[in-house]
């Protein structure tokens, strides 16, 4: 089953005093799909996520969720409909996995209702679908880099949405857990339906594990489409400043990073 529609349109941003982040950025996300935003260091990938997150609000334009401006959703409301793993995710050490997965149910809660069966078994269902069930009374201090994040990813799956963002999933994580958390991703994609947006620096695991990829350059799209249509050695140069090789066999591509 799709996932939600979210379009962005002309979504302008600047911090205080500072000049525009993002200029009229248009687009819509593939629903049921994973869209992987692409660009070099400051043109706007993380503003842009937390723009269409409701962590920030647009200095012109709008995000629009099924067609209705997100500006006028109410949070609790819209936590209910879309879910951010954040870059840096921060718990107590001493707060137990499961513990911290239940926090996902707080836009469900409310001082007249006390926790429901509905909430334990969501809980349950997010830590098995990102393989934590059996680390569930753990201490978030004694996991690893890899089964941290896999613990945020369940606590965001635990809101029970169909849209899912990541901002750079893969960051502090070696090569064997960032594989590893983005096939989670895909699993999530393909089994549970959600719409995922993530942001990536590693052009090789977007070209991977994205059905579509947004390319931004000084704070407007430069691109999108598939990644085979839009990583070109051409785009590569206007978005990063630098010419490499584009390679193909097999139906699969990659970039030479050297």
């Amino acid at each position: 089953m799709a996932g939600h529609k979210l379009t962005v349109e002309n979504l302008s941003f600047s911090y205080a005093g500072a000049a525009p982040v993002l200029r009229n950025v248009s687009f819509t996300l593939r629903p049921g799909g994973v869209t992987t935003l692409l660009g070099a260091n400051a043109c706007g990938k993380t503003t842009l996520l937390l723009l269409m997150s409701k962590n920030l609000k647009p200095n012109g334009g709008r995000v629009l969720l099924d067609g209705r401006d997100i500006a006028t959703i109410r949070l609790k409301d819209f936590a209910r409909q879309a879910a951010v793993v954040h870059q840096k995710n921060t718990a107590p050490d001493d707060l137990s996995v499961e513990r911290l997965v239940a926090y996902g149910r707080i836009p469900y809660s409310s001082l007249f209702r006390g926790r429901k069966a509905e909430d334990g078994e969501r809980v349950a269902w997010a830590m098995e679908a990102t393989g934590i069930a059996d680390i569930a009374r753990q201490t978030m201090g004694a996991l690893s880099g890899g089964q941290r994040q896999r613990a945020f990813i369940a606590m965001a799956l635990a809101q029970d949405t169909k849209l899912l963002f990541l901002d750079e999933p893969t960051t502090f994580l070696d090569m064997r857990y960032q594989v590893e958390t983005l096939r989670l991703i895909r699993e999530l994609n393909v089994k549970h339906g959600l719409t995922i947006l993530m942001v990536l620096h590693d052009i090789n695991q977007a070209l991977m594990y994205s059905d579509e990829v947004i390319g931004l350059k000084d704070g407007m799209v430069l691109a999108q489409g598939p990644p085979a249509a839009v990583v070109t050695e051409d785009a590569i140069l206007a978005l990063y400043g630098v010419r490499l090789p584009v390679r193909g066999e097999g139906g699969r591509m990659w970039v030479l990073p050297v």
